[in-house]
């Protein structure tokens, strides 16, 4: 349940209980008046009784005095009068009031009316017992006036309870709706979304809290900021350690293999039987693969065209040597007219994904075509490589290859996503812009 449910549920669970209140004070007060109105009914009719004998013995033959009775009484409102003829034993009424239009419920009437109240007078005339008159109380008229007021009192009661619920929840409504702000800008933050902030809130309440979200806000995206800074300078620093031990891979070993060579293409001409000459032609071999595995191992610590050469340079010309190499397989690179030169961590990584790309397709898709789609948007590098080939076999474990470029790309802060069903497979490659990454930590 919400806040603003539960406070409209106590503001109603207290106004029902006021309600409640009222009504049983009410019923009380009521009771009290009703019973009251009826001992006065009761006793108007005794009065009016009392006096209409009175008169009629002076004016009226006695034998005829209880038949006449109650043509001259009239009941009084509240009470009930019953005249009882002794000679034959009837109880004749005198016409009263009508009776109310509106009639109220029995259970009201239950709990408002009052204890029954019954009167007897006997009537004697000329020194003889005529009857009696029977007075009851007749709370009727007065129970369906109390049922009326009540009826409109609750209705009133109610409406004004609906009104003030109203007013209520939509006070809460513009009262907690800083708080979905506040809310929402830190489901921005879960998301990654460091820029958003809350800004100042008129409450007093909320301010405070408002206020820390946007500290948070400020120290995550400033701790964001020297991650990423960090981890480019990792990545960096990878690349220069490799970009020296290509140097010294190339500049060393290079001269002591042409060195060799040199040396066993002399012992060869100066050799004196064939044994030696065939000793030659082996150190010759030996040189030749230890240079193949030396050129290999340049080609895998650093290409040496990345950071020589225009980027779309080197990656067009190794999709072309590539095209050379498996004419079997059709190979489509896309460049965006007018691309930004990358860093050189940045370049060398997007040569990486082309090479571990095309290099998963060629040797394990088995692919017929495969295309590479390179472009920015206003904050990142893109490349999407895309083969027709067989896929991936479910549940088979990503290779070193791609296991070390997703790292690779995660620790320049941008992030790699493969998607590989029975019609081919798909790389998905992002990579923050520097130049956009420093202008938002200027920011």
């Amino acid at each position: 349940m919400t806040l603003q449910s539960r406070i409209l549920l106590v503001i109603l669970a207290t106004q029902l209980v006021l309600a409640g209140i009222l009504a049983a004070g009410s019923l009380d007060r009521l009771r009290r008046d009703i019973a009251t109105e009826t001992r006065t009914g009761a006793q108007t009719a005794r009065n009016l009784v009392l006096a209409t004998i009175g008169t009629m013995q002076d004016a009226v033959p006695p034998d005829r005095v209880m038949a006449l009775l109650p043509e001259r009484l009239t009941e009084p409102r509240h009470a009930r009068i019953g005249v009882m003829d002794a000679l034959d034993g009837t109880l004749r009424q005198p016409p009263g009031p009508a009776d109310p239009l509106l009639q109220a419920p029995r259970w009201f009437a239950a709990l408002v009316a009052p204890y029954p109240q019954e009167t007897r007078l006997p009537v004697v005339v000329a020194g003889r017992p005529r009857g009696y008159v029977l007075i009851t109380g007749d709370p009727a008229e007065e129970i369906a006036r109390a049922w009326r007021d009540m009826r409109d009192l609750m209705a009133l009661t109610l409406a004004l309870a609906a009104l003030q619920a109203m007013l209520i929840a939509q006070a809460l409504s513009r009262g907690l709706r800083p708080l979905e702000r506040i809310a929402t800008r830190l489901s921005d933050l879960t998301r990654g979304d460091l820029e958003s902030r809350i800004g100042h809130l008129p409450q007093p309440e909320l301010a405070p809290l408002a206020r820390h979200a946007d500290n948070l806000a400020e120290a995550l995206e400033q701790a964001h900021a020297d991650r990423r800074r960090l981890q480019h300078q990792i990545v960096a620093r990878a690349d220069a350690e490799r970009k020296a031990i290509a140097r010294d891979l190339h500049d060393e070993m290079g001269p002591c293999l042409f060195g060799l060579r040199v040396e066993a293409d002399a012992l060869r001409e100066t050799a004196p039987d064939a044994a030696t000459r065939q000793a030659a032609d082996q150190i010759g071999t030996i040189a030749d693969q230890i240079a193949s595995v030396n050129r290999a191992l340049l080609n895998d610590l650093r290409p040496m065209a990345v950071g020589q050469l225009p980027l779309a340079t080197v990656l067009a010309d190794y999709v072309e040597d590539l095209n050379r190499r498996f004419p079997e397989t059709r190979i489509d690179l896309d460049i965006a007219a007018g691309l930004p030169e990358p860093d050189e961590p940045t370049a060398l990584t997007l040569f990486r994904i082309l090479q571990e790309g095309t290099t998963n397709a060629l040797r394990h898709a088995r692919a017929g075509r495969v295309t590479i789609r390179l472009w920015t948007d206003p904050a990142h590098w893109r490349m999407i490589l895309a083969d027709d080939g067989a896929g991936i076999a479910d549940g088979r474990r990503e290779g070193t290859g791609l296991t070390g470029m997703r790292e690779r790309i995660t620790l320049l802060g941008g992030d790699l996503r493969l998607e590989s069903d029975a019609e081919g497979t798909r790389l998905t490659a992002r990579l923050p812009r520097q130049a956009a990454q420093r202008n938002r930590t200027t920011t």
